[in-house]
């Protein structure tokens, strides 16, 4: 009886004794992460929420935010990370990324009739307009001759806040292709299809800048990147986005 009574009060103060971690995610990116309810959900939610699973001395909290509100978040400190971005190096000035988490895809998403003929990506796409999630970097989506491409006014663009705004913007012909994962769910969009391959990402955790507010961020990295290169080799990550790829 005194056994079990020493190990329940050393379990309550190992729990007293957490650090609380926020992070944000993108609230809008299904089935990577997303908001349902007030909860976070997705693949990315589920791979983070296993790996402190690992790291019994802190507490994950996670907060679905909009994605230009995630960024916004970080930067200023007001989390101490956000999750998925991809690496480009003009986030470097504000954020520094985790080791990989995951290997991405993107693609073009568009209706049959906008697809036919088109074999090269961006040359074939002079001229159209694409829908893009906001904050979202179109280098790192699309490539530097795509991101260029857009900036000179040769693919005209237009700006929605999640997965399902652009997919409406393509449903009802007002943009003609969209940017995003190959996984992205296309229930209630019978007409838009997977199109072209455009490039291979990763995506990460970004941890804040602004160190002085989270003096446990250093060997919180460093943990985390352990945690997340052996769950990698364990097979883990593999598992949980094939239960995803099954729904």
């Amino acid at each position: 009886m005194k056994k079990i009574l020493l190990i329940t009060i050393f379990a309550l103060w190992a729990l007293a004794k957490q650090t609380v971690v926020t992070l944000a995610c993108d609230q809008g990116y299904p089935p990577y992460s997303y908001k349902e309810g007030s909860q976070a959900k997705g693949i990315y939610v589920d791979i983070i929420k296993k790996a402190f699973d690992k790291m019994p001395q802190y507490k994950l909290k996670i907060i679905p935010l909009a994605w230009k509100r995630a960024i916004w978040s970080v930067q200023k400190g007001r989390v101490v990370g956000f999750f998925p971005p991809y690496f480009n190096k003009e986030r470097l000035a504000w954020t520094k990324f985790s080791k990989p988490i995951l290997a991405e895809t993107t693609i073009v998403f568009a209706k049959a009739k906008t697809l036919k003929n088109r074999k090269k990506f961006p040359d074939d796409f002079v001229g159209l307009t694409v829908c893009m999630n906001r904050g979202f970097s179109l280098a790192s989506l699309g490539g530097e001759k795509f991101a260029k491409m857009v900036d000179s006014g040769s693919i005209n663009i237009k700006w929605g806040n999640t997965n399902k705004t652009c997919l409406n913007q393509l449903q009802r012909n007002r943009a003609d292709f969209y940017i995003n994962d190959r996984l992205i769910s296309l229930k209630g969009y019978p007409s838009i299809k997977r199109g072209l391959e455009v490039k291979h990402n990763n995506g990460y955790i970004g941890w804040t800048l602004q160190e002085k507010k989270y003096p446990y961020e250093e060997d919180l990295i460093k943990q985390f990147n352990k945690v997340i290169t052996q769950m990698k080799k364990d097979g883990e990550i593999d598992a949980i986005v094939k239960k995803y790829q099954n729904r």
